[in-house]
């Protein structure tokens, strides 16, 4: 009979070759599993499993520390790899980890202050002009930190000012930019002095056009936030709530919304929409039925 461990290396391998899983949801997955197998180290088949197991695996969780966004994420994967197990028949009983309320706050948004800050920036370096770059392509199109690190040159559409973009679950999706961005874009590009436009270097890459690090541009957002004497702020997360809260504010469609930022569900779009008090009422006066009908 194989182990549990046995059978989710198998999960795992089908999840790559037959799903085409991404990389990243295989660490996820691995994640999981190690937790799973360090607090639990008795459970070594599937005979083990039981609706008693996964409460001990909840309660023991939130005893080591473990925060609720982390322990659903575990949930998530644990629970595909137990419908997994159920639709190969060898489980009779489908198990399913529940979720965990969250509780946690929203992410506050960049405050105009410091956007102007950041838009006044003049960067002298290389580092500095990618940076900046980077900056203000979160901003204006609220894309993940790693999509905009994936980005080639051969993905920006100048002339429809579109970007081309592979997010999650390898989902090609296009979102729009504005004009002043682009006005950035083909300066910072200029700035590398290319004999020749290189497609496929990294728009915001090394020197020589390979991915650049996520841990390098946290790097040099730290420096540019020292130099303006503004606080980091959460760096790139933030940058991708400030764009959403102000898309809405402004009048843009939520559903438009949950397209530009890739999300599959419109639940996981509400979450990145943080609507001020103030703006709640400024909305509630311009739609009120009684202050426009008296």
């Amino acid at each position: 009979m194989s182990s549990l461990k046995d059978l989710f290396d198998q999960f795992i391998k089908e999840r790559i070759y037959l799903k085409n899983i991404t990389p990243k949801t295989v660490y996820f997955h691995n994640q999981a599993w190690t937790s799973f197998s360090k607090l639990l180290p008795e459970v070594t088949t599937v005979e083990h499993l039981s609706k008693k197991i996964i409460t001990n695996y909840l309660v023991k969780l939130r005893e080591s520390g473990v925060k609720v966004v982390s322990v659903n994420t575990y949930c998530r994967s644990l629970n595909a790899f137990f419908v997994w197990l159920s639709e190969e028949g060898l489980m009779s009983e489908r198990l399913k980890i529940p979720e965990l309320p969250d509780t946690r706050e929203l992410i506050k948004t960049l405050s105009e202050d410091n956007l102007k800050a950041l838009l006044s920036f003049k960067p002298t370096t290389f580092g500095e002009r990618r940076i900046y770059a980077l900056c203000l392509t979160l901003i204006d199109t609220g894309i993940r930190i790693e999509e905009a690190l994936s980005i080639h040159v051969r993905d920006v559409d100048f002339d429809n000012m579109l970007l081309k973009l592979t997010g999650k679950g390898r989902k090609e999706r296009l979102v729009p930019f504005s004009f002043e961005l682009r006005k950035t874009l083909v300066k910072f590009l200029k700035s590398l002095k290319l004999s020749e436009w290189q497609e496929n270097r990294h728009l915001f890459g090394t020197r020589d056009g390979g991915k650049l690090l996520y841990d390098n541009a946290r790097r040099d957002y730290s420096h540019m936030c020292e130099k303006l004497g503004i606080p980091k702020l959460g760096a790139f997360h933030r940058m991708r709530h400030t764009f959403a809260t102000n898309y809405v504010k402004k009048g843009g469609n939520v559903m438009y919304l949950q397209k530009v930022l890739g999300h599959s569900d419109l639940s996981t779009t509400k979450i990145y929409v943080e609507v001020e008090t103030e703006s709640l009422k400024e909305t509630q006066i311009k739609t009120s039925i009684l202050g426009r009908l008296r």
